[in-house]
């Protein structure tokens, strides 16, 4: 640390150590919110980003447990000719054709989500990419979005395959051009579409762009809470007309104000996802993965912001080398550290607006809070209490610091006690009193879809792994005609590891489509899964569970472990 002047000091943060302030915090986690959905944590991207078929693009989004991407790019999905790969008007980048991107879904372990061409295509036209995409290819895309004409385009495209779900754009409410009657309606467009679409739509979308430019950073933080009244004026919106309970997606958003690619951004991400967790919202898709590089300026703690909404670098301009994570790409990836698919939000209240607090009750009974610090000068000293959950008193803590490169895991505190940085994000990882695991935990949900936390429930029936080495188990969590949903648990010997890798046979039918919490290669029917960057240390008796959907059905199988 660097002395400025006689009692100021410099954090590793880059902040000025103002006085700490003491804060408490409750949680009740017998106060039920929202179960989490298979689809919460996604994000965007546009056929003009020639990264989005790099290996890269892939590998980052799986390690965020990015489990939907949403396709082609905003506006350009009213210019996009999917047959032709074209935009008039627009700029297509090379490799990002409709089965490039689905190459890179898959590879990232994510579902798509495809915008329809209304705008300047046709019925037909979309009705033609079902096909393709589901009857030619067999991709299984299951989500699509369309604007106007959306009875004749629904009825075009589910005449192809009624198993499809399809999302209908509404405006946002209390926001532009919300409540404006247009040109020739009796009514404002929510009203006007929903009294035609009515119990049509599979979901209904709205997009969250909530501040405007010159809209200073604390005023930008104040926001994600007030999402709870916009997810609930929306709901009422398509209630009005619709009987069948419409889920809710919000398939565009960011704060909408630079600072674009600072901490602040990481701070509102990881606060607005879990809001929309917390209020029942299925999907929100983040804009943009990549967006490239605008007016370079700094933000309230002296840090360069590049301009760019984008999660991960494009390398344009005097941003960081292409693919480098922003520090928003590590406030997503948070969000996965607190809850996931199965996991149920409850209620969490915190004494002091600037330290926001959400909580999940894992699947498997460990319980995740996440304190944000939204005070770019403040240190909280955190008083946690609980009520319907006795916590052991030690714990695992994940957190993200302002200027930081990575999400750091330590055992710092404890269940009542948390010191929380200037403009800092902290998870901690609670278990139940008398738990001897001290590791981030894991959802162990029924759901066909992907959880991306780590885990360090060490199951009973293991036995103790040698030293120095790993043994892993398995179990069936879900299954269901022609397919089922594999869990595998790494739990480390009698001494701390760094890296570990899986490897099993598939019986014949058996296949791998899609695997969370590792990196998975297969030669012929070997599998192996190797770690991922934030799951590959455990300490000593520590464990961290993987998942995988498969096709065929379900064995136990035999798992080798190995540690470098």
């Amino acid at each position: 640390m660097g002395v400025l002047a006689a009692g100021t000091v410099w954090l590793a943060t880059g902040t000025a150590d103002a006085a700490t302030s003491t804060v408490s915090v409750s949680i009740n986690a017998g106060q039920s919110l929202a179960t989490v959905g298979s689809g919460l944590v996604g994000a965007n991207v546009a056929i003009w980003d020639g990264m989005l078929a790099d290996a890269q693009t892939s590998t980052l989004l799986r390690n965020a447990a990015v489990s939907f991407v949403r396709y082609p790019g905003g506006s350009y999905g009213d210019i996009y000719h999917w047959q032709t790969n074209t935009a008039p008007g627009g700029y297509v980048a090379p490799n990002t054709d409709f089965d490039h991107y689905m190459s890179m879904v898959r590879t990232a372990g994510a579902q798509p989500i495809v915008i329809a061409n209304y705008g300047s295509g046709t019925p037909q036209e979309a009705a033609d990419w079902v096909r393709y995409a589901n009857v030619t290819k067999g991709y299984g895309v299951k989500y699509w979005e369309i604007g106007t004409n959306f009875l004749q385009y629904a009825t075009a495209m589910k005449a192809v395959d009624p198993t499809i779900k399809i999302g209908v754009v509404l405006t946002t409410p209390g926001y532009w051009p919300d409540g404006i009657v247009g040109s020739g309606d009796s009514a404002d467009w929510n009203d006007t579409v929903m009294s035609v679409v009515k119990n049509t739509a599979d979901f209904g979308i709205f997009h969250y762009y909530p501040s405007s430019s010159g809209t200073s950073e604390a005023a930008q933080l104040a926001v994600p809470p007030t999402l709870a009244s916009t997810v609930s004026q929306f709901r009422a919106d398509m209630a009005k007309y619709a009987t069948n309970n419409p889920g809710i997606f919000i398939t565009e958003t960011n704060s909408g104000a630079p600072p674009s690619d600072t901490q602040m951004q990481a701070l509102w991400a990881a606060d607005m996802y879990l809001t929309a967790a917390e209020n029942g919202v299925a999907n929100v898709d983040w804009w943009n993965v990549r967006n490239g590089a605008g007016a370079t300026s700094t933000d309230v703690t002296g840090a360069t912001d590049y301009g760019d909404g984008g999660i991960i670098s494009s390398g344009s301009g005097a941003e960081p080398p292409a693919g480098t994570p922003f520090a928003t790409y590590y406030g997503i990836q948070m969000v996965s550290h607190v809850a996931g698919p199965g996991d149920t939000m409850v209620r969490a209240a915190s004494g002091d607006a600037k330290l926001t607090v959400h909580a999940a009750k894992r699947a498997n009974g460990n319980l995740d809070v996440l304190l944000l610090n939204k005070d770019p000068n403040n240190t909280y000293q955190v008083n946690l209490s609980y009520s319907g959950y006795s916590p052991a008193s030690s714990v695992t803590v994940d957190s993200f610091v302002n200027r930081g490169t990575g999400i750091v895991t330590t055992s710092q505190g404890t269940a009542t006690s948390q010191t929380v940085p200037p403009y800092s994000l902290v998870t901690v990882h609670l278990h139940p009193g008398g738990s001897q695991s001290q590791s981030p935990s894991a959802s162990t949900s029924a759901s066909r879809s992907p959880s991306a936390s780590p885990s360090s429930s060490r199951p009973p029936s293991s036995p103790p792994p040698a030293t120095g080495a790993c043994t892993a188990t398995y179990r069936t969590v879900n299954a269901w005609p022609g397919g089922f949903q594999g869990e595998i648990t790494v739990t480390a010997g009698a001494a701390p590891i760094n890296g570990w890798t899986t490897t099993w046979t598939l019986p014949g039918g058996q296949s791998i489509s899609q695997v969370w919490n590792g990196a998975l290669s297969t030669s012929g029917s070997t599998v192996t899964v190797r770690n991922v960057t934030w799951n590959a240390s455990l300490d000593a008796r520590a464990s961290t569970t993987f998942g995988f959907l498969a096709n065929g059905t379900p064995t136990t199988p035999t798992i080798m472990c190995a540690s470098p």
